[in-house]
């Protein structure tokens, strides 16, 4: 068996994907953890604020847009119709599922974009003081 302590394993260590995935996954719960007192995830939050930008979305312009598959949408739409934060939109094509926010959806949008705001802020200001750029 190879010694697993061998440069060739340790500079996996650098792997820059692993790096990014570990920043997004943290960036992720701290915006979890801001989000929590209304009982919404960033994730949910991404979904009804763009559905709320672009008025009416079909299942593969939400998918597109958010760049996020059709499956793990799904779960979230699913979670946001118990929710009764979107529903469904009748079209003359049966095939398209379209969807749109419900007033509870964007009273709650309402409720969360100050908590989003604050942090946005402290990202930012945090990145900042690093010298990291925050996009």
């Amino acid at each position: 068996m190879a010694e697993s302590n061998t440069f060739k394993y340790r500079k996996l260590q650098s792997c820059k994907c692993s790096a990014i995935r570990k920043s997004s996954r943290i960036i992720t719960q701290y915006y979890d953890k801001k989000l929590k007192p209304i009982n919404l995830k960033i994730t949910q939050f991404s979904i009804i604020s763009l559905i709320a930008i672009s008025g009416n979305k079909t299942m593969n312009a939400l998918s597109d847009d958010l760049m996020m598959d059709r499956t793990t949408l799904t779960r979230g739409l699913d979670i946001l119709y118990k929710q009764k934060l979107i529903e469904n939109v009748k079209t003359p094509d049966a095939r398209k599922r379209v969807v749109r926010l419900t007033k509870l959806g964007f009273d709650l949008l309402d409720k969360a974009i100050p908590l989003w705001e604050e942090a946005e802020k402290e990202i930012f200001d945090e990145c900042k003081k690093y010298g990291i750029s925050a996009m």
